[in-house]
């Protein structure tokens, strides 16, 4: 399509979407994002900011009179790691905190960044998968760093090297999990975690396996099947309050007290809980 009969709204989306910002990707709160998470947050939009290298922590760039509203475009080289910087890539820092960040921080609020947004599976706008295209950029830019970052897959937390020697065939990104098509939302997981939580079936057989059990949808039982793994994956029991941390990390289209009210049923009833347990919850976990 040429550029001059595009929508605004496409023109607008023509960089991939980014991922909601976390305690991991933001551990100083509304005084440092990776600046690609900056779009339309206004937490800077008055105050002097420092763009600083994720690396070594020096500034790169400084905006005296506060950040736009949306960084469009960014390419600076950090002449002290002798990389170029890009919008994910990148650490905007309230000026006035300046003093109180440091490298290995900023180091770890991007890979988190990073993590979190190949998690959720990157699309350009016309929702055409950029997963692998990141992937491999990132890749690149952390041995640029000289960070020892590879993609995971955040359920079993197992890197690609390591699902490349223990399941046949895997690729070097993962494979995207619909929770919805329309808006389009998922989470990327390895092959071997996506079949485990939908039984290794169809999705047309979990839906019918839905409805036989009284649930409203396959996603349902996927949900649950994802709470199993995760707390078998952090040694810790299935609990409502980890509903939050399963939208969160997860991408998932449900609100925690959708997610808690689920668990609960399955949980105050053992002889439905038991339905859900089977030994495959348990592959490919380190600590089992």
């Amino acid at each position: 399509m040429d550029r001059s009969n595009q929508s605004s709204s496409e023109i607008s989306n023509l960089q991939p979407e980014q991922p909601e910002s976390t305690a991991e990707t933001s551990p100083y709160g509304n005084q440092a994002y990776v600046l690609g998470a900056t779009d339309d947050i206004s937490a800077f939009e008055s105050k002097p900011t420092v763009i600083l290298c994720p690396n070594c922590g020096d500034v790169v760039a400084t905006h005296k009179q506060g950040l736009p509203r949306v960084v469009p475009q960014f390419d600076v080289c950090c002449t002290t790691c002798q990389v170029e910087l890009r919008r994910w890539c990148a650490v905007a820092v309230d000026a006035a905190y300046r003093a109180s960040v440091e490298p290995p921080t900023l180091t770890a609020m991007t890979q988190a960044y990073w993590n979190e947004w190949l998690w959720a599976g990157i699309t350009n706008y016309k929702g055409q998968p950029r997963n692998d295209e990141y992937t491999n950029r990132l890749s690149t830019k952390a041995s640029e760093f000289g960070w020892d970052w590879e993609l995971t897959c955040p359920l079993c937390r197992r890197g690609i090297s390591q699902l490349k020697q223990e399941i046949r065939d895997t690729r070097d990104s993962l494979d995207y999990h619909h929770w919805s098509t329309n808006p389009d939302q998922g989470i990327t997981l390895c092959r071997e975690c996506h079949d485990i939580i939908g039984f290794d079936s169809y999705d047309n057989q979990v839906e019918e396996r839905a409805h036989e059990w009284g649930f409203r949808s396959r996603n349902d039982l996927q949900i649950v099947r994802l709470a199993l793994r995760e707390a078998i994956a952090t040694d810790q029991p299935v609990q409502l309050e980890m509903a939050t941390d399963l939208v969160n990390r997860y991408n998932l289209i449900q609100s925690p007290e959708e997610v808690k009210e689920l668990l609960r049923a399955v949980l105050l009833d053992s002889n439905l809980y038991d339905r859900f347990v089977d030994d495959s919850l348990y592959q490919g976990l380190a600590n089992c």
